[in-house]
């Protein structure tokens, strides 16, 4: 399991203590809480051990609680929202099977802007003829160029945002990426772009009284997580649910 921290102390002298508790140095424990919370500062424990510094860490003034990353979900655990329907209570979002879920807003428990990055690297090769001096002697001029072949890498990044709608009572999250997302439900108010047309949706969401939580939004939260096996996005997903929960 690991440990994360979702509350500091207000007390300094607490970060001491709390490195000693886990077996960190000082500047570990003080790298591992700076920043946007939450953070993990034990990143493997056994169970009980880790129960064991949640309390300590409680005790000393910190919020902290456990997790394993076998409970972090994926895509795979959620729906994929095609469509949004407003209605009175809320809203409605049908799947790519066109299936309806609808959506009253009291039973959205969260909603959580992202995005995700991927870099992608190709090996392109070019062939092209360049004067050659050998050549050109070895020929008495009849040929005077020669061909090289260059193998260049190419490195493309993409990024897409989406909104995550994590529903209450255990009921599978929504996830709404702007590339997969038709934005007719936003009517008079639909614009040329899709990350425009996500940021619109999320202040039309705003409006119901949702709550909405934007740290998944902020690269830097994203590079201070460790790795632990499962992706950073879906890690950082569930450590701010986590961190919110009573």
């Amino acid at each position: 399991m690991f440990v994360a921290i979702a509350g500091l102390p207000a007390e300094p002298s607490a970060l001491p203590a709390a490195a000693a508790l886990c077996g960190l140095t000082l500047m570990e424990a003080r790298s591992r809480c700076a920043g946007t919370l939450p953070r993990i500062l034990v990143r493997q424990a056994a169970e009980p051990e880790a129960r064991r510094l949640v309390a300590g860490l409680d005790g000393l003034g910190f919020r902290a609680f456990a997790g394993e990353a076998r409970q972090v979900p994926g895509d795979a655990q959620r729906i994929l929202g095609r469509q949004l329907e407003w209605t009175g209570p809320g809203f409605a979002v049908l799947d790519g099977r066109g299936a309806r879920h609808d959506c009253p807003a009291a039973s959205i428990a969260l909603v959580l802007p992202g995005f995700r990055a991927s870099t992608r690297s190709e090996l392109v090769k070019s062939t092209e003829r360049k004067f050659s001096m050998g050549r050109a002697l070895l020929t008495g001029g009849l040929s005077v160029s020669r061909k090289v072949e260059t193998v260049t890498e190419q490195v493309t990044s993409s990024r897409e945002s989406f909104l995550l709608l994590a529903r209450a009572e255990g009921q599978p999250a929504l996830i709404l990426y702007e590339s997969r997302m038709g934005f007719q439900c936003l009517g008079a108010e639909l614009k040329p772009s899709r990350f425009h047309n996500l940021r619109t949706l999320l202040e039309r969401l705003r409006a119901l009284g949702l709550p909405v939580d934007e740290r998944a939004a902020d690269p830097g939260y994203l590079r201070g997580l460790p790795q632990l096996g499962v992706d950073e996005v879906d890690l950082g997903l569930f450590l701010i649910q986590a961190a919110r929960a009573p």
